[in-house]
């Protein structure tokens, strides 16, 4: 899958941004994260308003260096107007063939997962990439359920033509073991965003997932 579109612009390394965070620091922590080595980053802001989402969509564009992939969680319309480089749905979604009529070509659509089943299905869809987790516990992630493991993120990447990224409870330490299940990348909140030195994390990161 390293050869895929959605490989080739998010890079292994994505951050999402968390929910409670002030819009500047999201901006500001993105910025840091890239100087440390993040390849992409999710805008994720679940309960925010219209006009808050659409400041930090715009807050992000006008801040963030033009050379860092970035994708927007659940809103089409912020999406395109702020020319992000795709969009992210959650496992419940509308059928991806009709999001993708109102989508121009170059826009990468991706889908969070949380089993076997829903990953196949998300990529039998037509899904250019999918996030899926929690693979360990993280308090950020158990509305989902039980963590899916090494052994289902495996399954996983096996079963599915598209690249996967693994979320939930990855940092440094963990790292190495969730590259060696194929998984093309991982996908961070919290190794990024409750640190003091976004920079050093981002570099440990990186690090870490280069010896896997």
């Amino acid at each position: 899958m390293a050869g895929s579109r959605a490989a080739l612009i998010l890079g292994p390394l994505l951050y999402v941004t968390p929910e409670e965070f002030p819009l500047k620091d999201l901006v500001l922590r993105a910025i840091e994260g890239m100087r440390g080595g993040i390849t992409s980053v999710q805008l994720r802001r679940k309960a925010a308003s219209g006009w808050e989402f659409s400041e930090l969509v715009r807050l992000f564009r006008e801040n963030v260096p033009a050379g860092l992939p970035w994708l927007v969680n659940r809103r089409m319309d912020f999406a395109l107007g702020g020319r992000a480089s795709g969009l992210h749905l959650p496992e419940s979604h509308p059928p991806i063939a009709r999001v993708r009529a109102h989508m121009p070509p170059p826009f990468l659509l991706g889908v969070s997962v949380h089993s076997l089943a829903s990953a196949v299905e998300a990529a039998e869809e037509g899904a250019d990439y999918l996030i899926a987790g929690p693979v360990f516990d993280t308090p950020s992630k158990r509305s989902f359920g039980p963590p899916l493991g090494l052994s289902t993120l495996r399954e996983i990447v096996r079963e599915v033509p598209v690249p996967v990224w693994a979320i939930g409870g990855i940092g440094a330490d963990e790292a190495p073991r969730v590259r060696e299940t194929g998984a093309f990348g991982m996908a961070v909140m919290g190794a990024l965003s409750y640190t003091p030195d976004p920079v050093a994390a981002a570099f440990a990161l990186r690090r870490a997932w280069g010896r896997g």
